[in-house]
């Protein structure tokens, strides 16, 4: 004889699907790696002592943003073709829509300030961008440790946000872009490694 499924057979199977779904690993870390190397690298060559080491002038140093953008933008275009068609869980897409409008809110707002700074004629404005880019980071990490519920990403949140403040200390010093380097390696491309990592491990 064989059994018939029970109803309580099969909601005991659709809570195993959904427990499956809430533990699945998060995937935003490649885009994360992308986009904390292309900008600490294109940040660390605005550092003064290594423009100077490096014989570059400063227009020649701002160029780096440039290729760093144009880098991240194929590097996040290979990852999406990459990723097409692949199954994504609930948690998964909104994890990933977070960070989506996290980075087109810095795109908006970069092209705010550039306008403002254009208006201006005053291009330490853009400076402004530092502090910006933090206090998303840190709002990005924070919505992703309440909805992944995972203790590390509150404290990646917190470390982007004390950093806001600590940017607007040295901010015109000369050391800022090492600091904001810094910053991006420690709260944007160490937790991709971490979360890329994690994916690539067998769950349950």
């Amino acid at each position: 004889m064989t059994s018939t499924p029970t109803a309580h057979d099969d909601l005991s199977f659709l809570r195993q699907l959904a427990e499956r779904g809430s533990n699945a690993p998060l995937t935003a870390g490649p885009y994360l790696i992308a986009g904390g190397s292309w900008f600490s690298l294109a940040s660390l060559l605005q550092w003064p002592v290594l423009r100077d080491a490096l014989g570059l002038g400063a227009t020649q140093a701002l160029l780096a943003y440039l290729v760093a953008a144009i880098g991240f933008g194929v590097h996040v275009a290979l990852l999406s073709r990459r990723d097409r068609g692949s199954v994504e869980t609930t948690r998964n897409r909104a994890v990933n829509s977070v960070w989506s409008a996290v980075g087109f809110g810095i795109f908006a707002f970069w092209l705010g300030v550039a306008a403002m700074s254009w208006q201006s004629r005053d291009a330490f404005v853009m400076n402004t961008i530092l502090l910006q880019v933090m206090s998303v980071y840190g709002i990005g990490w924070s919505v992703a440790a309440a909805m992944a519920r995972e203790r590390w990403m509150g404290f990646v949140a917190i470390g982007a946000f004390a950093t806001v403040p600590l940017m607007g200390i040295v901010i015109g010093t000369g050391h800022a872009y090492l600091i904001y380097a810094l910053a991006l390696v420690l709260w944007v491309l160490i937790p991709g490694l971490r979360l890329s990592r994690a994916a690539r491990q067998p769950h349950g």
